[in-house]
């Protein structure tokens, strides 16, 4: 879940197209020293990843690193080797904050802070071209590939019948997909294209659930939630946002995704 190209993403903006609480500041051990960032991360097309040299790029290492200058900081960006175990450290405080493509639920609102949103998203079902499934009911009694803990898993746990490949990443829920280990899979929209380009077999076959939006997790009272959002409201009045977005994304889409972006923020 590494880097999108300005082709091809068109179509995956036609598919999103059709497509916390107030509490009183709490400062973690972590938080107490003021001066260093723990950012838990896990790799996604375009949003984080590492070259083999172990040098971080991505659209939400992009939007942390600004953060982290422009409030005097170091953010400090640690690996987790499981996406689900990232949601289970930042809600105890052991991450600051997670940084893994996490769409906003309200399941996860009772254990987690979020920032405001930076990035529109939907689960898609991927398949080879030669199956042609085109609604939930085409998986009954059929594998599903699924990344552990994800917002897709629950998505095809309530498909009756379907059977879930728990898989660490995207990696590997698509090369479950591509050897025969599963029949299809589930997986973000906003980083599917990637895969898909990689792999001129397979094919988009249906969206599943509500349309969501990706923000950064932090744990519930953290002290950086006003401050993460203020820097990204900023980044959104100057331009520097939709330039982002341009950069990892292509800029056929930046405005696109910049003016969904900019409407979910100004929701409770």
């Amino acid at each position: 879940m590494n880097t999108h190209r300005r082709s091809g993403f068109g179509r995956l903006t036609a598919i999103m197209v059709c497509l916390a609480g107030i509490s009183t500041p709490v400062v973690t051990a972590q938080e107490a020293g003021g001066d260093r960032v723990r950012v838990c991360t896990f790799p996604a097309a375009g949003f984080f990843a590492r070259d083999g040299a172990g040098v971080a790029s991505g659209f939400e290492y992009d939007l942390l690193t600004g953060f982290a200058a422009a409030s005097k900081v170091n953010a400090a960006f640690e690996d987790v080797p499981q996406f689900d175990q990232i949601l289970k450290d930042t809600a105890s405080g052991k991450c600051q904050i997670g940084a893994a493509t996490i769409a906003v639920t309200e399941e996860r609102k009772a254990t987690l802070a979020f920032s405001n949103p930076y990035f529109p998203n939907r689960v898609v079902v991927v398949q080879k071209k030669s199956t042609g499934f085109a609604q939930p009911a085409d998986l009954t009694g059929l594998r599903v590939a699924v990344v552990k803990g994800t917002l897709s898993e629950g998505l095809v746990t309530g498909i009756s019948g379907a059977k879930s490949v728990l898989a660490e990443n995207d990696d590997a829920a698509f090369q479950a997909l591509l050897n025969g280990a599963a029949e299809a899979l589930a997986c973000d929209s906003a980083v599917v294209l990637h895969y898909l380009r990689l792999h001129s077999d397979l094919a988009i076959a249906f969206p599943m659930g509500d349309r969501s939006f990706f923000a950064f997790a932090l744990p519930r009272g953290s002290k950086f939630v006003a401050p993460l959002n203020e820097h990204l409201k900023s980044l959104q009045k100057s331009g520097a946002f939709t330039k982002l977005l341009a950069k990892h994304f292509g800029e056929a889409n930046a405005d696109f995704l910049a003016e969904d972006v900019a409407k979910a923020s100004l929701k409770p």
